[in-house]
């Protein structure tokens, strides 16, 4: 009985060993690593998946108001685009940066016409900003250039080893429209001009792309801004007259005289975040004879604005359109390994500056765009 007894206990304590236990509890180590492993894979491809549709979309979807604008540029002010072609569409100079012709005296600028023009009240001449000449740092610059110091002027920021540059355009409103910072500009109506009821054109709308840092304390993350203004030409009886008083109608369309632009030189509007750099290149149309048939060809050149304004008055060719390029970034640092830190952007080979996280997804966006309203008959 007593030999029985203990073998029926024995049997009952029979399972598991130390040994099966542990290696049990590796194997399910094992499957557990394995799946963790590929979640994270999934996770990070996922991510890096989700960074490449932020930066399509950013191209796609925002990039293309830089091109909507430059499309407009000159439209109704000039019939070309030059340094010294008062309502240039292109904005590239002012009183305090005028050409000078060969004689040493300064030539027009995009913001002053002629004296013999006469007293023409539709004729744009001296235009001011605060009753000053506008500032260099306000106009189209390059990377090549010198940048401004003052608040909200362009600065050249940039991630990379090269300063980025700052377009400016200027076009009249075709009709009731809205700015790039979303304040509304008016389009052609009537008003009274030496007792006599005219219709006149649409306001000047005259708008910059440039890059900026949001956030002063974190100067490296920078944005695309847009800041936009206006201005009129007209001399009329009654200058409230112009902005066709309503009490819908916002404060801003409102001017008490012309040839003062308003709500200009401000930080603007953000249009577009996580951009490292930003530059545009002026494209001209040189003509230049072939030796064999004698004939003239036309060839695009491509300038920076310090090139440009550097040649003789007479040697600077007609403005035809621009090139601009990008270089955006994710939103955020999805890769394991730093990427690219070298890029070629309008031809110019640049470097991510260090110290710079290097594993955000970047990529470079370049766009030629072809000006419009101008004409392409020769002088």
């Amino acid at each position: 009985m007593r030999i029985s007894t203990f073998q029926n206990c024995h049997k009952r304590q029979i399972g598991f060993t130390l040994i099966e236990l542990m290696i049990a509890l590796f194997l399910g180590l094992l499957v557990s690593a394995a799946a963790v492993q590929v979640y994270i894979i999934n996770a990070k491809t996922a991510g890096i998946q989700a960074s490449a549709s932020e930066l399509v979309e950013d191209a796609v979807f925002n990039l293309p108001i830089i091109e909507r604008k430059a499309r407009l540029a000159n439209l109704g002010l000039a019939d070309k685009v030059a340094a010294d072609q008062p309502g240039s569409g292109i904005v590239l100079t002012s009183a305090e940066n005028a050409v000078e012709d060969e004689d040493g005296n300064k030539a027009l600028d995009n913001f002053r016409n002629p004296k013999d023009l006469g007293d023409d009240p539709k004729v744009p001449k001296n235009i001011t900003l605060g009753g000053a000449p506008v500032k260099v740092a306000l106009l189209t610059r390059t990377g090549d250039q010198t940048a401004g110091t003052e608040k909200n002027e362009w600065t050249g920021a940039s991630n990379t080893s090269s300063q980025s540059g700052q377009l400016t355009i200027q076009y009249r409103a075709p009709q009731d429209m809205y700015d790039c910072e979303g304040n509304l500009a008016l389009g052609p109506r009537r008003v009274t001009i030496g007792g006599v009821k005219e219709v006149i054109d649409g306001q000047i709308i005259i708008e910059r792309f440039y890059l900026k840092a949001p956030d002063t304390s974190k100067p490296t993350e920078l944005s695309l801004y847009c800041d936009a203004g206006k201005y009129i030409t007209e001399v009329m009886d009654d200058y409230p007259e112009q902005s066709r008083p309503d009490d819908k109608l916002p404060k801003s369309v409102e001017f008490e005289a012309n040839n003062q632009i308003k709500d200009f030189g401000s930080a603007g509007q953000e249009v577009m975040s996580n951009v490292d750099y930003f530059d545009i290149l002026l494209t001209t149309r040189d003509r230049e004879s072939e030796s064999e048939s004698e004939s003239e060809s036309e060839q695009l050149q491509y300038y920076t604005v310090k090139d440009y304004l550097a040649l003789d008055l007479e040697d600077q060719p007609q403005i035809v359109g621009i090139k601009y390029g990008l270089i955006l970034r994710s939103d955020n640092a999805t890769m394991d390994e730093d990427g690219p830190s070298e890029f070629t952007v309008l031809g110019k080979k640049l470097n991510i500056k260090n110290g710079l996280n290097k594993k955000y997804l970047r990529t470079v966006v370049e766009s030629y765009v072809t000006l419009r309203n101008i004409s392409v008959m020769d002088d």
